[in-house]
Order: structure tokens, then sequence, then C-alpha cells
């Protein structure tokens, strides 16, 4: 059942002026995430200011490459709600090559961490298709709104973006986390190929364009 949000939810792309509320957000959606604990070392000291650095420097590639950062914004009381960030049709990105984030990942979130989350980030790219395709990197959702349709509204903004991309072969992401298994299925992604982080089986997941589902039929 698809639940009615109030009319000042609204979707918009963001900039840089809502990195702070963002980053929060973020932090609070994925340090519990079994892959980022086990990316990001979780049972030594320091694991949360390694969590909001990896975060926050996400953030800054984002918006260096002028990739799409979609939020859910309450506008009655300039509020951000949640978001999702998308890459651009490029294909595969080799991270490695950032020299920017690279650094000031080495000297924020440490090298071990660092180097964990290049293999990590490489290890999936390199299961992707080579056409063009987009992948969605990162979603999040303030703890006080969750199970209440945000996160299904944001993605039907992404898709709505994607769908009109006639240069890319769809949508991709990835998740260790069984229970969004569902919830994505149910937005018409299909399971891709799965990858092993460590311990941790990571899904790809995939929801084809619309022009490659017509073809597929």
């Amino acid at each position: 059942m698809t639940q009615t949000l109030p009319d000042h939810f609204k979707v918009v792309r963001l900039d840089q002026s809502t990195s702070r509320e963002a980053r929060s957000i973020l932090y609070h959606s994925y340090r519990h995430e079994p892959l980022y604990q086990h990316l990001l070392n979780a049972q030594k000291p320091g694991y949360k200011q390694r969590v909001r650095a990896t975060m926050r420097e996400a953030m800054r590639l984002h918006f260096a490459r002028n990739e799409t950062v979609l939020g859910v914004v309450d506008t009655e009381k300039d509020r951000l709600l949640g978001l999702a960030f998308l890459t651009g049709p490029e294909g595969r990105i080799d991270i490695s090559d950032q020299f920017m984030w690279r650094l000031k990942m080495f000297l924020t979130a440490g090298y071990e961490a660092t180097s964990r989350y290049i293999r990590y980030f490489q290890s999936v790219q390199d299961a992707l298709p080579e056409e063009p395709h987009r992948m969605l990197t990162l979603i999040g959702i303030h703890p006080d709104f969750q199970k209440q349709g945000l996160g299904r509204k944001i993605m039907e903004s992404i898709h709505d973006i994607a769908d009109k991309d006639s240069n890319s072969s769809g949508i991709f992401l990835d998740t260790g986390n069984s229970r969004y298994l569902y919830f994505y299925e149910s937005l018409g992604y299909e399971k891709y190929t799965d990858v092993k982080i460590g311990d941790i089986t990571e899904t790809i997941l995939y929801r084809p364009a619309p022009n490659k589902q017509s073809q597929a039929a």
C-alpha cells in the first residue's frame, strides 16, 4: 500500500548548502550497516569518525563530479528528511584515480579503511557491465521519518530522471543487508550478481531502463 505524504514534502535537487544535514542523515543510515562496519573496522576506536569522514568525502566527490543528488525536503520547516545519490551514465568509475578524494580519506578515515573501501568499490565496479549505466551509491532517510514512504518517493524521482536517459542501460545498486531486498524488488529491481566483501555477501541489483525492458520483451 502506497503511503500518501504531505504536500509540503517535496523532492528537490540538492547542492552543497545542505551538506551538514545530509552528512548527519547518511551517518545514521550507514553506521550500523554490516558492510561499513567491516570496511571501516568498527572494532577499532574512532569508528564513528571514520563513518562521518567517509560520508563527507563521498558527498564532496559527488558534488565535484556534478552528479545527481536528490532530497526530500519539508518545505514548511525547511528541513532535509532524506536523500539519494545517482551517478551519471559513464559506466565504470575508477575511484582510485580520484586523487583529492583518496588523499582526504587517507587523512581522515585512515589508510586501512580507505584501502578496504577502494577494494570494495572496485569489486562492485568490476562486476558491472561495460555499457553505460547509472549507479545509486547512497540513500538515507532521517531516523525520525523512516517507514513513512520517503525512500520510495526519492526512488521514484530517481527513476524519472534515469528513465529519460536514452544512453543508460539502467540503474545498479548494491546492498549487503537482506532487509532491503524486498523494498528494491518492489521497485522493479532484480538480482544481477553477488560480490564477496570479506565475510559479507553484497548483492548487486539492477533496474533496466524502459528501452531495455521493451527489447527484452
